[in-house]
């Protein structure tokens, strides 16, 4: 192995990860209909998979369940995509992204059927952690595609679009997802997910590259992602459960157990693996590695402020479930409204400045939801909402160009399946 192939697989920081200059496979335009396909399907699929909570309660009566059980509709979807995302990306660098992410939308689909039809709720529990299988091909292979599909001094501007995407069909989902139920039932919802399948998979079937890259010796390593997967799992669990269970719980401390256990068992294994699931090597690049933590704080902080925000406007301020509604939509609209412009910025300015300026605007929309309270009415909490996601959309696109362009090539769909697990939660489909 020559010096420059060792530099690819095992970046520390200061050598250049990705010539772009020396890449023969780096086009210098952008392929606009890779880029339009891939944006397409993160705008539908986003706006669709934002209403599943609206339909909850309508789940939850029709099945004559509690709602805790019915909220392994969500859980078990979202813990699918987060288990499985790392060994999806990876799939995708040895089979082709663009071959990972035709099946994802297919079993997606699929799977959207059997929801729809389900007769019981266990069976609609089961169809939805296939969903997640297929959702977790899509996500980890769509950042890849993007970044097959611009030049590096286009990175920016392609993931812009894609999170400019994102946050549009978020916004517009609920009101979406709630006539759908009001006039069709829940079960529509589902239906519709399969249309948006289908529409999506007939359009970048025709456009998206599906070529298997070279062929790698001892390429797959199953041990490493079920040993990631499981402590991930594990650790899901833990918290999932605790506040039913209790923190001191017996169930509570084992799965904790085992996550820290496995995990760190994981990165020895993926040291000595000669293809890992995720090369650990790849957090010596500083530019990786501080990517990836800011990305985990920003998410982190937001999470729990806009988690709790709707008990406070629903119980603190007798808020109408329609106004929190309109609350929560203003922070899209800040994530729609500057994640395109950040992304373009950043590749003529640099992506560090934005990114560190998009955490600072979330801070101070932070400090004014804290300062406000308690205050009577919706257009407070709105504006206060409104700069954090400003913030993200500010924040977003220069950090997800930073930490995909410090990634090897042969290692792209690994590292946007972490992009993923590690905080990019706004496609979630869930």
């Amino acid at each position: 192995m020559d010096i420059r192939a060792k530099v690819l697989q095992a970046p520390t920081g200061r050598e250049p990860i990705m010539p772009p200059s020396s890449d023969p496979n780096t086009s210098s335009r952008i392929t606009w209909a890779i880029l339009g396909s891939v944006s397409f399907g993160a705008l539908l699929n986003s706006m669709m998979g934002s209403v599943i909570n609206v339909a909850m309660p309508d789940i939850a009566r029709e099945y004559s369940v509690d709602p805790s059980r019915a909220a392994w509709v969500v859980l078990g979807f979202l813990l699918a995509v987060t288990v499985l995302l790392l060994f999806a990306g990876r799939l995708g660098d040895l089979l082709g992204q663009g071959r990972v992410y035709l099946v994802g939308f297919a079993v997606f689909g699929a799977a959207s059927l059997g929801c729809a039809l389900a007769p019981t709720l266990s069976v609609l529990i089961a169809t939805r952690v296939a969903q997640g299988v297929g959702a977790s091909l899509v996500m980890s292979t769509a950042p890849a595609l993007l970044i097959q599909s611009a030049p590096p001094n286009r990175r920016g501007f392609a993931l812009g679009i894609m999170s400019t995407a994102v946050y549009v069909g978020l916004a517009i989902g609920p009101p979406v997802g709630g006539e759908l139920v009001g006039w069709l039932g829940w079960r529509s919802i589902f239906f519709a997910m399969v249309a948006v399948s289908v529409i999506v998979f007939s359009i970048a079937v025709r456009v998206v590259p599906t070529r298997k890259p070279p062929r790698q010796p001892h390429a797959l390593d199953p041990m490493g992602a079920v040993l990631v997967g499981g402590g991930i799992l594990a650790l899901l669990l833990a918290c999932a459960r605790a506040p039913v269970w209790g923190w001191t719980h017996s169930g509570t401390i084992a799965l904790t157990a085992v996550g820290v256990v496995l995990l760190p068992a994981a990165i020895m294994f993926e040291l000595k693996h000669p293809t890992p699931t995720l090369d650990p090597r790849v957090f010596r690049s500083s530019v990786f590695s501080s990517a990836a933590a800011a990305a985990v704080l920003n998410y982190v902080t937001l999470f729990l402020a806009t988690y709790l925000l709707p008990f406070a406007l629903r119980d603190g301020q007798h808020m109408e479930p329609s106004m929190v509604g309109r609350v929560i939509a203003s922070q899209a609209a800040g994530m729609a409204l500057f994640a395109f412009a950040s992304g373009w910025l950043s590749d003529k300015l640099g992506p560090r400045g934005l990114a560190a300026g998009g955490m600072l605007v979330t801070g101070t929309g932070l400090f004014g939801l804290s300062m406000s309270w308690p205050t009577a009415g919706m257009m407070i909490p709105m504006l206060w909402l409104f700069v954090c996601g400003a913030g993200v959309g500010l924040f977003i696109s220069p950090n997800s160009s930073a930490l995909m362009g410090a990634a090897p090539r042969a290692q792209q769909g690994s590292a946007g399946g972490l992009w993923h697990c590690q905080g990019h939660s706004e496609w979630r489909w869930a």
